[in-house]
């Protein structure tokens, strides 16, 4: 079979063919960088659509329709893939789920090809009834002869997947903290995605001439691979700059902040209150929610708090508070009249596992170990300092 292409059908069909192998590449580089992954299979259903575009318009697939059942239409993935990427990228692939892959269910509209393989292997469409209903003239029609429409769910599927993607990466970068090379993805994204705008923009135009005229699309397939090439690219340079610290903290998710420097302080400053003055610390019963409830925010928030402002999860915090309020109790000469564990309970511990754990994660000795470095310096005439 003799095949008979324009320069521009070669220069897109090398353009297609290299955004194949980048997608590869970044494929096999996702070990180290997992929202790379999304990002090269957007790369190669661009290219893969592209093949089969051209594929079409040289007729080989028309001459050769059995092919088509093994090249998929992935066009409808396209949306998807860019939102998946995005979410990926800012939150990381476990706040996705299995639901990730509901977005794909789409690509059934553009799967007649392959259905009709599967019903054809399996015996089914040799059914009489299923042979009939299959041989209807207005379902040959709507399976095989395609309108400038069809172009539709693909146009709505992008624009609607953009618009979503752009919401994410604007709300990530003014309420969060991302890493250094974070951040530059992240305005790199925001570049993406008007590019991608752009794609769109152009995929419009030619859906609204092919209405008026016989409208050539090699600008959007052009437009397309050109695009696939220049990402491919800008992905594979960006990642090359990094070093494996690098790769490390680019991985960790970001860090939502719900506080400005001021009013951090000023929640602070109520936490510090409600502490050594109400001494919520000695309720054994203690939870987050309760403190969250006593400040009038929600647990995330609370939990925000005290994790990005002062270093501390929730349990740290309030245990710090017992183990210093179990060293006051130790040192005072009434305490030979108690047991350590009733201290500990006293202090608000609700077992004496856990006292004597925080005691030496927060002192470094044990309860008893300090106590009797207090009955030892009490002893020893003229010493006044007390080990800590």
């Amino acid at each position: 079979m003799k095949l008979s292409l324009a320069i521009t059908d070669i220069i897109i069909l090398s353009l297609a063919l290299q955004g194949l192998v980048l997608a590869i590449i970044l494929f096999y580089s996702s070990r180290r960088i997992k929202s790379n992954r999304w990002i090269a299979a957007f790369i190669f259903v661009i290219a893969e659509t592209t093949f089969l575009m051209e594929g079409m318009r040289s007729n080989v697939l028309v001459k050769h329709p059995q092919l088509l059942e093994w090249l998929p239409n992935l066009r409808l993935a396209i949306g998807p893939l860019i939102y998946l990427y995005t979410r990926s990228l800012i939150y990381g692939d476990e706040h996705t789920g299995r639901k990730k892959y509901l977005h794909f269910l789409p690509l059934l509209l553009d799967a007649q090809y392959q259905v009709i393989g599967l019903l054809y292997i399996t015996g089914i469409l040799s059914i009489p009834v299923v042979t009939n209903f299959y041989a209807q003239p207005w379902l040959q029609n709507a399976l095989f002869n395609k309108t400038i429409l069809s172009d539709l769910p693909t146009l709505i599927s992008m624009v609607v997947y953009v618009g979503m993607s752009y919401k994410a990466v604007i709300g990530v970068t003014a309420n969060t903290e991302p890493s250094a090379y974070k951040l530059a993805d992240l305005k790199w994204l925001k570049k993406l995605l008007r590019l991608v705008i752009v794609l769109v923009a152009v995929f419009l135009v030619t859906i609204l001439l092919t209405f008026v005229s016989v409208w050539n699309n090699y600008v959007l397939y052009l437009s397309g691979t050109l695009f696939t090439y220049w990402l491919g690219m800008s992905a594979i340079i960006r990642q090359n700059k990094m070093q494996p610290a690098d790769v490390a903290e680019y991985n960790q998710p970001a860090v939502k902040i719900y506080f400005a420097d001021a009013s951090a302080e000023e929640y602070k400053q109520q936490l510090v209150r409600l502490m050594e003055i109400d001494n919520l610390y000695l309720n054994p019963l203690l939870k987050l929610e309760m403190l969250a409830e006593k400040l009038s925010l929600p647990d995330k928030v609370v939990s925000n708090l005290l994790n990005q402002h002062l270093k501390k999860n929730f349990n740290d915090f309030v245990n710090e508070y017992r183990v210093a309020e179990a060293k006051k109790r130790l040192a005072e000469p009434a305490s030979s009249k108690f047991t350590i564990a009733a201290i500990a309970y006293d202090c608000g511990f609700n077992s004496l596992a856990t006292f004597q754990r925080c005691f030496k994660q927060f002192t470094g000795i044990t309860p008893s170990q300090y106590q009797n470095s207090i009955i030892s310096s009490e002893t020893v005439p003229g010493t006044t300092q007390i080990p800590i």
